[in-house]
């Protein structure tokens, strides 16, 4: 009703001029009627700049009649004695609408680039707060908070599918409701309802869709205004992704460096008191003085002086793989000779355990750095000695498949869930139930990784939940003369490698 009062006041205002002109031009300045005809065009443009094309209109037919009445013979009628004044007439409505429809032009246009200097301004400064950001809220947050700053909105909200939550500001009663603002989200396409003056636009970058973008009240953003702006929040919510990405990984990188560190000094101080107890014991063996229990006791302090000097090679030879870059020293080498060898390094570690051997006989030789295969083999034992009941079987099979020998270390563990089995292979990372049963690094998976992809092949897993788990590695076959195990004297003894 407001409006419609408003409207007809304007009307009352433009005929109240045009009287108003009438009168000075026929009362007081007695006018001729060419003279006349200007001061009504210019009352016309004048009306065309300030209002709208319609009341510039209602004034020119207005200022027509007024014209025809005072100042085309015969004066005080409607009616014209001269066919002349008919052109005179028709020209002055013509040029006067014609004026007035250039004039609401150029005003509609300059309103329109003002409105769209406003526009970009305020998109420039929505970019600006985002760029900089705030370190007390999240993105979300900051979203809301700066549409309803810049805009005047009623009623924003913004749903953020990578974290699965809404954020809203403004009215209580929305019409945005976080059904329709996830529908959006996972359709990617807009929304609007012109009752409402709501609007919801999808906040994606190329093809990744990160949420959706609602806002709704009296002031409404035009769709292309919105949609530039669901691209700004879909590029700072990118963004921040990357910027957390890459503080985790320098995080990361920190923190393998500081641990190889620490792994590298200790076990180069371990070394040197191990060789004087090694030296030690071997002295004393060799006199030959000690009594049979004294004997069997030293000869302990001496098997396991040896094994602990190879614990902390390993050591040493992890620190450095998970520091740099994998260095191979290739051979032809036999997988037979290196699980065998495998083993025996690990004998403290698997006494009564069950290990079943099922290797093909005959299989190639590979071409691989003995010392770094043997080390991922040894890996895979371990871990399945470590997560697997004391009393279950643990099983090493090899076989030839294609241009590579495929080896696998399966145990009869609680297995590793779907989601977990490529994260395994990570460094550091550990399954959430393992991590409170088995103490370790999470390291040894990814060194393992390591040292099979620089040679050319993979490692993976294939598990149940409750069925345990098989280990995959697969190292390269030398191609040339197709070269075998028998020609290196390997054999299979009793279910064990000799």
């Amino acid at each position: 009703m407001r409006k419609v009062l408003t409207l007809v006041f304007h009307y009352v205002l433009i005929l109240a001029g045009v009287a108003a002109v009438t009168a000075v031009d026929f009362r007081i300045a007695h006018l001729n009627s060419a003279t006349a005809a200007l001061t009504y065009l210019l009352l016309i443009l004048g009306l065309a700049a300030r209002v709208g094309l319609g009341e510039s209109v209602t004034a020119s037919l207005a200022s027509m009649l007024a014209y025809n009445c005072f100042f085309l013979p015969p004066i005080g009628t409607l009616t014209i004695a001269d066919p002349q004044n008919w052109i005179a007439l028709f020209v002055f409505l013509a040029t006067a609408i014609t004026g007035s429809q250039l004039s609401a032009s150029a005003r509609r246009k300059a309103e329109e680039a003002e409105a769209q200097r406003r526009e970009l301004e305020r998109t420039y400064e929505f970019s600006r707060a985002l760029m900089v950001g705030d370190d007390e809220h999240n993105l979300g947050t900051q979203t809301i908070q700066h549409l309803t700053s810049l805009y005047d909105l009623e009623d924003v909200c913004f749903f953020d599918a990578l974290s699965d939550s809404i954020a809203r500001g403004g009215t209580s009663k929305s019409s945005l409701t976080e059904r329709l603002m996830r529908e959006t989200a996972r359709t990617g396409d807009l929304w609007r309802d012109a009752g409402s003056n709501a609007l919801v636009a999808p906040v994606r970058l190329g093809g990744q869709c990160y949420g959706s973008l609602g806002i709704s009240g009296k002031t409404p953003v035009p769709e292309p205004a919105l949609q530039a702006i669901a691209q700004l929040v879909a590029i700072a919510v990118e963004r921040t992704r990357v910027q957390a990405r890459a503080n985790r990984m320098e995080a990361a990188r920190e923190n393998e460096q500081l641990k190889s560190t620490l792994l590298d000094a200790v076990a180069h101080e371990f070394k040197t008191p191990l060789t004087a107890i090694k030296a030690a014991a071997t002295t004393v063996l060799s006199r030959g003085t000690l009594d049979p229990l004294a004997r069997e006791m030293m000869s302990v302090v001496d098997e396991e002086t040896d094994n602990l000097t190879n614990l902390v090679s390993d050591a040493i030879e992890l620190a450095r793989i998970g520091s740099g870059p994998v260095e191979l020293h290739r051979e032809p080498c036999s997988l037979t000779l290196l699980v065998s060898s495998g083993l025996t390094r690990l004998r403290p570690l698997l006494e009564g355990r069950d290990i079943d051997i099922k290797l093909e006989p005959g299989l190639p030789l590979i071409n691989a750095d003995s010392r770094l295969s043997e080390l991922a083999l040894r890996q895979l034992l371990s871990n399945a000695v470590k997560y697997s009941p004391a009393s279950s079987r643990i099983e090493v099979r090899a076989k030839e498949d294609g241009n590579f020998i495929v080896a696998t270390v399966s145990n009869a563990g609680p297995g590793i869930p779907e989601a977990e089995q490529s994260a395994i292979f990570e460094k550091f990372y550990r399954g959430r139930e393992a991590r409170a049963r088995v103490a370790g690094s999470g390291m040894g998976l990814a060194i393992t990784r390591e040292i099979i992809e620089a040679h050319g092949g993979r490692v993976w897993v294939e598990s149940e939940p409750n069925k345990g788990a098989e280990f995959h590695l697969s190292l390269p076959i030398i191609q040339s003369g197709r070269l075998n195990e028998e020609k290196l004297g390997v054999r299979e003894v009793g279910g064990q490698v000799a």
